[in-house]
């Protein structure tokens, strides 16, 4: 059985300082309150969890990001804003996007640093 790999809070620390303290996908400033680590290459889709295959995102991206990989969350992304570029003036102004749906975006899982 393969020994479990484990990332710790000073290779966080350092890969925040790496990155900047920004999000490598958003450009938010990362904070020990902001801060969440993510694999590249989700668990789920057989990504190792290791030092190579992560990244240290905003809490609220990662969230969003969820399970998809940063191709297919760009993806994603992009069809959101030309499907919302695309909606008629009168209906974006009777339900501006902030507003649409209060978004509910749960704390880290733990701080990174």
């Amino acid at each position: 059985m393969a020994k479990k790999k484990t990332i710790t809070a000073k290779q966080v620390l350092e890969l925040v300082k790496q990155q900047g303290f920004r999000c490598p996908i958003s450009n938010r400033e990362l904070t020990p309150e902001t801060a969440s680590l993510d694999h590249i290459v989700p668990l789920g889709r057989g990504g190792d969890h290791d030092l190579s295959n992560v990244w240290i995102v905003h809490h609220e991206v990662n969230s969003a990001k969820g399970t998809l990989t940063f191709e297919e969350f760009v993806a994603l992304c992009r069809e959101v804003v030309r499907h919302q570029d695309d909606l008629p003036n009168a209906a974006s102004a009777e339900r501006p996007i902030e507003e649409s749906r209060p978004v509910r975006a749960g704390p880290p899982a733990k701080m990174l640093f």
